[in-house]
């Protein structure tokens, strides 16, 4: 190069200096004149392409008060070069002060006898790196702010230095006021039973790359229980060192052992509750057994002794009673299975014109005194419980009895659909109806929408038909009627029924 003539020499720098891929800048006097400036230089500046011969303390007025000003005169005084990194320069661009983080030189240029003339300028823009940088910053400390007020520690592990490294929460759980600890001396401060764990857990993060633990561990004469999770680092200049948070995790433990002993506590109560009422139901059944045995006998002798033509009536209580004594007997054996075993046979076949037919027998004089009639079509047989069974359609047919219409006979009418997935049984009334709002209120426990001086009973009926029919797996529910009149719809999982073909054997109305 140095035999190409000067001109071009000149031009070749001039075309280095204008391409080049940061700002520079010379400025000359002690007004600092730009004599020399690149594109990237000038854009820097942001006040347009016109600032060759223009002194930098006009252009740039705005960098009087940043120091920026004195650190070129001190350069140009005493010809020593000035560094600074990742310096904030505030510069008016497009007549809005915006903030800049730039890493700048100011180098001092001699002249031929070695005097000074001038200064260039050379810069990096940081701008991006600094702000992601401060992102960076206030994350980690709202990062920090979130684990201090969760009561974690964190840590860091050097297996192979036998250090640990730790947040100031984390060294309090081991009371140090040191961030620094010895690997043993922490580790001897958890219980002996669990040290074993501990070194389980470090022998398993080779093979996982995770730690996870919980030991106890004495911190000020106290036992505290503490969650270690954590996981190695990944980082190059950080090998054999695990990451992670630990948690004083005594107060979980205590509330979950008290929950515990409260489970079992209740545990304990309910079986003892259940096997007094297996107690109770036992007895029962077996006090109520006594005096059906004797109705039946002398319902039995009764029947023996009358002569069915002298009074055929006698005859026929004779009869009812006896039937009603073995229905009696039937329903106590069930009580007393069902204590027994602490719940119902839902494995049992039921045959709902039998559960039907009964339960017209039981309320005979019911549907006599009010001339009501009991429709329905030939029903199926299905698999549950026959006692739970006839106490649903019970209430649901006892139900519309009780609330019927003056001056109108009850009118019960029991249907049936079933396809490959469930069976629909439908139980309609004429009776007074339910409110639509009251749709849902009427299968709560307790829960009477008539007065007592209205209509008698508990406000239990509805409440025990849903759970039975929930206890068979299906649903039950009041569906808004078009006429007056209640309309109760079950639906059982096609699996508990199977359609009986055999001929119908009852009356299906009785008035």
């Amino acid at each position: 190069m140095k035999d190409l003539p000067y001109s071009l020499k000149e031009t070749i720098l001039r075309n280095v200096i204008d391409t080049a891929p940061f700002p520079i800048g010379v400025y000359t006097g002690h007004k600092m004149k730009i004599v020399l400036a690149n594109q990237c230089m000038i854009k820097t500046y942001g006040k347009g392409p016109d600032v060759i011969g223009t002194n930098y303390t006009e252009i740039l007025p705005e960098l009087e008060n940043q120091q920026i000003f004195d650190q070129l005169r001190e350069v140009l005084h005493t010809g020593k070069p000035y560094e600074a990194k990742n310096a904030r320069v505030d510069i008016v661009v497009e007549g809005v002060l915006k903030p800049h983080y730039f890493n700048y030189n100011f180098t001092p240029i001699f002249d031929s006898e070695g005097e000074i003339f001038g200064v260039m300028n050379t810069a990096a823009d940081v701008t991006e790196l600094n702000v992601a940088r401060q992102q960076t910053l206030e994350i980690e400390k709202k990062l920090r702010l979130a684990v201090e007020s969760s009561q974690l520690g964190t840590f860091e592990i050097d297996i192979n230095k036998g250090i640990v490294a730790g947040s100031r929460r984390f060294a309090s759980f081991f009371e140090s006021k040191n961030r620094e600890l010895d690997l043993n001396v922490m580790v001897a401060m958890i219980h002996t039973d669990d040290q074993p764990i501990w070194h389980q857990a470090i022998r398993e993060l080779w093979e996982t790359g995770d730690l996870h633990c919980e030991v106890r561990v004495a911190s000020n004469g106290i036992m505290h229980w503490m969650r270690f999770s954590g996981t190695l680092s990944d980082s190059d200049d950080k090998e054999n060192v695990i990451v992670g948070i630990a948690q004083d995790i005594t107060e979980q433990k205590k509330n979950a052992q008290e929950l515990l002993e409260l489970v079992e506590q209740r545990t304990v109560e309910l079986r003892r509750s259940n096997d007094d009422l297996k107690q109770f139901g036992h007895v029962v059944s077996h006090d109520l057994k006594e005096p059906v045995r004797k109705m039946l006998m002398y319902s039995n002798i009764l029947k023996q002794n009358t002569v069915e033509g002298k009074d055929p009536r006698i005859s026929q209580y004779a009869h009812k009673i006896n039937k009603s004594a073995l229905r009696l007997t039937e329903m106590i054996d069930s009580i007393l299975n069902y204590s027994s075993s602490g719940s119902p046979d839902l494995e049992e076949t039921v045959d709902l014109n039998d559960i039907i037919e009964s339960i017209k027998e039981d309320l005979e004089i019911k549907i006599a005194e009010k001339s009501a009639v009991i429709e329905y079509s030939k029903m199926p047989v299905v698999r549950g419980s026959k006692i739970l069974m006839h106490q649903l359609f019970y209430n649901l047919i006892a139900n519309s009895l009780k609330f019927s219409r003056d001056n109108f006979n009850p009118h019960i009418k029991i249907n049936h659909t079933a396809d490959a997935e469930s069976l629909k049984i439908t139980v309609a009334d004429n009776g007074i109806g339910i409110a639509t709002g009251d749709s849902q209120r009427i299968f709560n426990a307790f829960e009477r929408l008539h007065s007592k001086d209205q209509y008698e009973g508990t406000g239990l009926g509805l409440a025990l038909c849903k759970k039975i029919v929930e206890r068979h797996g299906g649903k039950m529910r009041n569906i808004d009627s078009e006429s007056q009149g209640a309309v109760f719809e079950i639906t059982l999982p096609a699996t508990l029924y199977r359609i009986d073909r055999k001929p119908h054997q009852y009356n299906s109305a009785i008035t």
